[in-house]
Parts: C-alpha cells; structure tokens; sequence
C-alpha cells in the first residue's frame, strides 16, 4: 500500500497523487559517493501538474548535521558554486542559499524562486552543485558516510509558503574513501595475564572507517611483552575496515603500546598507552563517550547504527544517546529505550537510555537526562516538533521544574552540556546533577568548571562528543558547525555495568579528555578524584599521567588559583616558534572564531612549518615561503597554531595578522617570554613563544603536598596539557580545611 502524506487536515494525498500533481526530482550521478571528495551533481525536477505558480519556490533541503560545502551563488570560479536554470519558456528561475530554509533538521535549504511567470507541467529545472563550467572546483561532498544522504525536494506550487515533500526526493549512499592511516585501540589498565581486546581499524582521512580496505598489517610491541599479538593480518571484506582481535595478554606490569603499519609502508597508527598491574584496583578504568544524537533526530543513521558503532568501530565500554526531547515522538523513544537495552551487555559494554532536555537557555539550557536503569519517563521541555499533544502535561519546563520532577529519585543523572545552547548554570540540583561536560565536537567548555566551583557546587567533570555524524566514540569534526575532535569520559567503576558505571558517575569518579586515551591515576590524601572530605592539613595528591603523546604541561589547580606546575619551568626551543590561538566569540550558537591569517618575518628566513593542534582536512597551513605562511583555522573554545622553524637574527621581526588580532615583535624581544594577546570573546587569545620543549617524556609521576591549606572549603583539580594540543581534566576533590 502506497504510504500517505498529510498536507493539511483535509487533504491526504499517495505519493502517485503527489508525484502527478507536484512533481518529481532525479540526481546524476546517482551512483555511491566518496566522503570529502569534490565533484559535480545535478538535481533535475520535472513540474507536475500544478506546475509551480509565480512566486511559488523549489527548495531542496539537508539535514542540519551534515557538512557538505556551503552553496553559493555569486562566484562562478570559487568553489561550491552552484547555478539554476530552466527549460521554460515562460518564467525564469533564481538560486540563492538558505541555511535556515526550512523545518528542523531539514534546515540548509537551496531555494529556487520562480518569477516573471509560471513553470508549467512538464517543465524542467536542472540544479548543478559544484558548477564548474565558470572555473569552479566543483562542490565538496559531505565528509563522513551516510547510508542515505537525501535532497529533500519540497514545492511551493502555489506561492502561499506551504511546501510539499516530493516522495521521489533523491538519495545517494555516502561512502568512505580509501584508508590514510591506522587506529589501534586497547583497554588502559590490564591485569597481568588475563586477556584483553585489540582493536585495529583502518580510517580514511575525514575519520570514517574505510570499509574497503584490503591491506596487510603487521602489529608489534617493541618489548615483546604481549602474549598472542598477531605478527600479522590481512583485512577482508567482511571487516569493513575494523578487526577485533581478542586474546592477548601482558605478561609483565609495565606500560605499554602496540604499533600497526600496513606491510607495503603507506600506513601506520600507534594504540594508546596500557599499564598492566599484577591486580587490578577496586576501580578500573572505562572509557564513554555519553553523548550523541542519530538520525532518528537531528543526527545520521538509526539509533541502534549508533551504538553499534560505539562498540564495534570505537572500542567503547560505554555509550548514552541523548536526542533533542521537542524531536522526539512516542514511537522514536520507544525505540530509543529498545536499543539502548539491547546493546546493553552487562562485562562488555554499558548502554544508557537517555534524552537531551532541550529547553531555551532563558529556561536553563541544555541538560542530558540519563536513566540508569533500563526504562525512564520522557519529561520534555517542549512539544515543539511534535504533533502529537496526548502527553503535553509531561513537559517540564523551566529545568527547575524538571528538577523538582525528578526529585528523590536515585536512578536518574543529569548533566548540564554546552550544544547549540549553553546551560545556564544559575539552575542546579545538587543531587541530580553531580557532573559537568567541559568538552565536546561543539568546542572546549572549561568555562563551565570554573563557574560551577566560584558558584559553590559540587561537581565532576565528562567529555563526549554531541555527535550527529553516527560516530560516537571517534566523532571527527569534518568541515561542518562542529569544531573538535569529540571528548571521551574515562569513568573508574568497579565493573562494567550499569549500576556500577552510575554509581561511579554519581560519586564524580572520573576525568574528561579531548577524545585520547590519555591515563590518568591520581588520589588525594588515598582518596579518588571526585571525592569530598575533611582534614586539619595540606593534602598530599599523588599523581601518575601517561599520554599519547609527550606531555607538555601537568596543572595543579586549587579552585580557579593555579597552585603549581610541572615544569615549573618551560625549556623553549633556540629557533622554533609556537603561533597559536583559542577561544570562542561568545557561549552560545555563534561561538566560532575565524582565525585565517598570516605570518610574515623580515629578517630572517622560514626553514620548516608544520600545523600544531588543527582539527580537520579543513584547516591547517595552505602554503608558505622563506618569508610568510598563511593558515585556515576556526576555534570554538579550543587552541589551533603552527610551529614554524626559523633562522632569525636579534632584530628579525614576526608580523602575525588575523581577523582578530595583528601584532608583530622582534625575536630578541620575544625571548623566553609568551607575549599573549586578548581579543575578547570567550577567552579568545592569541599566544607568540618559542616552543616549549615541555616534560619532554609521555609519564610523569609526582607526589605533592601543597605548603599552605586555607580555611575552607577548596576545590583540588588537575589539567593535562600534550606537546600536540590534547588536553585531560579531572574531577576536583573538595576538601575542607
């Protein structure tokens, strides 16, 4: 039976009725197409019988998450140009961009105006994305793989702003490209002697796991200290680009990291750091990534494509899927809860039923609602996009009014986050809301720890992705509203279940990072991180820190004072500079900073430049000479530069130019100083120093008792800074002295 569409409520119409009457749209090439890559496509759509009346409009509409280049209109030589035209003899048609056209998630719309008279049945418009016939490049296809990317295909037949949905809009599978590099994965702490997972995925350069990767890899570990570590594998089909290999085994305590390269040389990856104990603590750590929306709602693919992916392609333990509530219809949570429930597997991976209370910031911003039992009331801050009102009385709205909903109930989490809206953290429950999320692909949020302790709350810290790109775990910010690389939570739990994973977020026993596995051991006074307790001295913390890359910087904060350092003292480079910059223009939606800029040096020469913490394809260097560089680059919270190598005199002068800030200072003058330069915003800064050599090792260990302790109550926390921008914070401690 043909489905039915309603276009108002006295109308309903099959799709062959809404084909003959408004029309229909094919695309060419119609075939796969690779993530990222640069083409041309035609949309072509032929009239029905309505025709489309002066002033009428055809729109073809994206979902709000996808990244593909923004159309424009008014360059023919630059890239994603695209045009309009018709067959018509009797009106004429005008393209022009729309990022907010239509109706959540179809947001991004192309809208084609008719005017100067009517099209008539059988007419024809043909829509060429990525235009090349004036010079342009062509169109930048969307980065990462959908099993359906559509262009929605709506008429205004009559002008009157009422648009229908064409049943034959066109789709196209988007696919990933071929493998650029290797992922490796493995647990950060092993018991010595009991197997653990490896898992080795090949991805292409946008992040996507490159399903059709072939290769033979060969894996080592340089101390041969793992038992049953293949020497080698070969990918088949049936991989789609990612193998579990599950029983190997450290046979001695130690750290350790197992390398993969593609046997003819083109690819290699290096796993996270393991530490392998002769037994394991009351808590082991968990990795999460809590946070991420499927297509269901504004994001890509099904809910339970979702969490298979956080699994089998990210190696995680734990997962949450949080849609926007005004999204979300009976039948979608319904749906929703029954994935969670069966992915869950108790000892192998924690799935969380969970919805994102969406509410305005006016009414306190969003908030992830997390159930930690397998079912939960879905109490929405609005039926905004919902139709069916049956259960308006359910909606919650102030989020003290969701507060007070939930009030008593010890199965319920919730977490104040920084999306499309910021939290208002003027609203809080101490007993729902235990932890903040500092880092996400939205941008970086350390704001919201800071604000959280001058406001006297008790709270921890978690990272994920808010991804919307079906890929939790290994959210890639591609070229899109997303700026980072998406956060991980390390979670310490005492097992792999639900209740134990609560109970550990609950009592703020965790750590956020900027997506790597960085390890992070610490205790204050034999306590874990999160802990709140009493004493009549300094505390003494212990601290162990493994990177994945060499650690530039390890923080000690006491509430919002920087108590000390490692190094207390940063060696700097004799003739590398570090150039960078970070924060964002404001909290909420338009937070994105543009720093595309340049450096220019007079007397002296440009030896060697590299990108120093870019997040994608889309950024980074685009060229340089013995005397200049230039660089694309977008923050959102979050730090990018370059390192750039020089042979420079006393008086060689570096003039940096950006939208932002310009600036220029001699080298002599520079010295082993950091000249940094506000601009406003959200901590937006930009930073001139030569490069700091840092810990120049990927472990550090220190115990350290502070000299004083203060009367009060204190909020002890540490910040982890890589040499390549990765960045680790943990839960404080609250002691009172």
């Amino acid at each position: 039976m043909a489905s039915r569409i309603e276009l108002n409520p006295l109308v309903e119409l099959s799709e062959q009725q809404i084909e003959r009457l408004y029309g229909s749209a094919t695309l060419s090439p119609g075939d796969s197409i690779t993530a990222g890559s640069w083409g041309t496509w035609q949309l072509r759509y032929t009239a029905g019988s309505y025709g489309i009346d002066e002033n009428g409009t055809l729109l073809v509409a994206w979902r709000f998450a996808t990244d593909w280049g923004r159309p424009q209109t008014c360059d023919a030589s630059a890239p994603n140009y695209v045009s309009a035209r018709t067959d018509s003899r009797s009106c004429q048609v005008a393209p022009r961009f729309d990022p907010k056209g239509y109706i959540r998630p179809w947001r991004a719309c192309l809208a084609i105006d008719i005017f100067d008279g009517a099209l008539l049945p059988g007419d024809t418009i043909t829509i060429t994305y990525g235009d090349r016939s004036g010079g342009s490049a062509g169109t930048r296809a969307q980065t990462f793989v959908e099993k359906a990317f559509c262009f929605r295909t709506l008429v205004d037949a009559q002008g009157s702003g009422q648009y229908v949905t064409l049943p034959s809009s066109p789709t196209a599978e988007i696919a990933a490209g071929a493998a650029e590099r290797l992922v490796a994965i493995v647990p950060s702490e092993a018991e010595i002697g009991r197997t653990f997972g490896l898992v080795v995925k090949a991805e292409d350069g946008w992040g996507n796991p490159a399903a059709g990767y072939a290769g033979k890899i060969v894996l080592e570990e340089e101390s041969g200290s793992i038992a049953n570590l293949p020497d080698c594998y070969t990918f088949q089909p049936s991989d789609r680009g990612v193998r579990r290999f599950g029983n190997c085994a450290v046979n001695r305590p130690g750290i350790f990291t197992i390398h993969a390269r593609a046997l003819d040389g083109e690819l290699a990856g290096e796993s996270n750091p393991l530490k392998a104990l002769s037994t394991s603590g009351s808590h082991r750590p968990f990795w999460a990534d809590l946070h991420g929306q499927s297509g269901e709602t504004v994001g890509t693919n099904s809910v339970r494509d979702y969490f298979a992916f956080a699994r089998d392609y990210s190696a995680l333990d734990v997962s949450g899927h949080q849609a926007n509530d005004f999204q979300i219809s009976a039948p979608v949570w319904e749906e929703i809860k029954a994935a969670a429930n069966h992915a869950n597997e108790p000892g192998r991976f924690v799935a969380f039923v969970g919805y994102e209370w969406s509410g305005n910031t006016a009414g306190g911003g969003d908030r992830n609602v997390y159930f930690l039992g397998g079912q939960g009331e879905l109490l929405r801050s609005s039926h905004a996009q919902i139709s069916d009102l049956s259960d308006l009385a359910t909606d919650r709205y102030p989020v003290s009014d969701l507060h007070q909903a939930l009030a008593g109930r010890s199965d319920v989490l919730v977490i104040p986050h920084v999306g499309g809206r910021p939290s208002d953290l003027a609203y809080h429950s101490a007993a729902l809301e235990p932890l903040v999320e500092v880092y996400s692909s939205w941008g970086e949020f350390e704001w919201m720890l800071r604000e959280s302790i001058a406001r006297g709350y008790h709270v921890g810290v978690v990272a994920g992705s808010d991804g919307h790109k079906g890929r939790p775990g290994s959210s890639y910010p591609g070229a899109g509203v997303f700026g980072v690389y998406g956060g991980l939570t390390c979670i310490l739990a005492s097992d792999l279940t639900r209740d134990a994973i609560g109970e550990a977020l609950m009592a703020r026993r965790c750590y956020a990072t900027s997506g790597q596995r960085i390890v992070v051991r610490a205790s204050c006074e034999g306590r874990p991180i999160g802990s709140q307790f009493s004493l009549d001295h300094p505390p003494a913390i212990d601290l162990e820190i493994v990177g994945t890359e060499e650690l530039e910087q390890i923080e000690l904060w006491r509430g919002n004072e920087l108590l000390r350092s490692w190094p207390a003292i940063q060696e700097r480079s004799p003739d590398q500079l570090r150039l960078s910059w970070k924060g964002a223009r404001v909290r909420g939606r338009a937070r994105m900073a543009r720093w595309d800029g340049s450096l220019v040096v007079e007397g002296g020469r440009i030896l060697a430049v590299e990108g120093y913490a870019f997040d994608s394809p889309a950024e980074g260097v685009q060229d340089w000479t013995p005397n200049s560089v230039r660089w694309r680059s977008i923050t959102t919270g979050d730090t990018d530069g370059i390192l750039v190598t020089l042979a420079a005199e006393a008086d060689t002068i570096l003039a940096v130019d950006t939208p932002l800030v310009s600036t220029e200072i001699s080298w002599s003058d520079l010295g082993d100083n950091c000249k940094r330069i506000a601009a406003g915003g959200v901590g937006l800064e930009l930073a001139i120093e030569r490069r700091p050599f840092g810990l120049q090792d990927r472990h550090f260990r220190v115990n350290y008792r502070p000299a004083d302790s203060p009367a009060g109550e204190h909020a002890y926390w540490i910040r982890v800074l890589q040499v390549d921008g990765a960045k680790a914070w943990t839960s404080p401690w609250y002691v009172t002295h």
